[in-house]
Order: structure tokens, then C-alpha cells, then sequence
């Protein structure tokens, strides 16, 4: 199954690409695994520790996630099912004091 995933701010930097097209297979077919999936491929630079953070597996302290325009945290949140053709988009979250 094809997604196409969009990356803004940081992430965009770390992939050095606006967007990309992702194949997962059908029964992988969550954001938690699409996003597994984007971040261990190579030449990504630091897109992992961007996303991920250093104590956590879970972006979303990184990230605002949506799913075809709908945040995921109004859906099942990273086990969010994926369907043919959705896009997957990754904003960041700026912290700071």
C-alpha cells in the first residue's frame, strides 16, 4: 500500500524533501508503523531524534500528526488505520520558554 507522507519545518531539513511516498505492507497499515518505517530509512539525517526525542518512541511530543487532515488524537491516536492513498503529515511542535 502507497501513503504519502508531508514534512514541514525540521523534518523537512532532516529528509531534504517536502514530501515522499511510503510503502507500508497492508498489515502494518498504522501510523505507528509508517512512521517506524519513515524514520529508519537511510540518508534521513537526524529526522529520528527530531521526531522520536532520545527518551521516547512517541512523536507526538514532537509532532502534530494528521492523517488526510484529521488529527490523529481525534482518531485512535498512533493506532490509526492507514488506507491506500492517505497522507500522513508531520508538523513540529516548537518548545521553548
Amino acid at each position: 500500500m502507497q501513503i504519502r507522507i508531508k514534512l514541514y519545518g525540521v523534518f523537512r531539513t532532516a529528509a531534504n524533501a517536502n514530501e515522499l511516498n511510503l510503502e507500508i505492507l497492508d498489515r502494518e497499515a498504522t501510523v505507528r508503523s509508517a512512521i517506524q518505517r519513515l524514520v529508519s530509512r537511510e540518508g534521513f539525517g537526524n529526522l529520528k531524534s527530531l521526531l522520536m526525542g532520545s527518551a521516547s518512541s512517541d512523536p507526538r511530543p514532537n509532532a502534530l500528526i494528521l492523517v488526510s487532515g484529521r488529527e490523529i488524537n481525534s482518531l485512535t491516536g498512533l493506532d490509526t488505520e492507514l488506507s491506500e492513498n492517505d497522507e500522513l503529515a508531520l508538523l513540529p511542535v516548537v518548545h521553548g520558554g
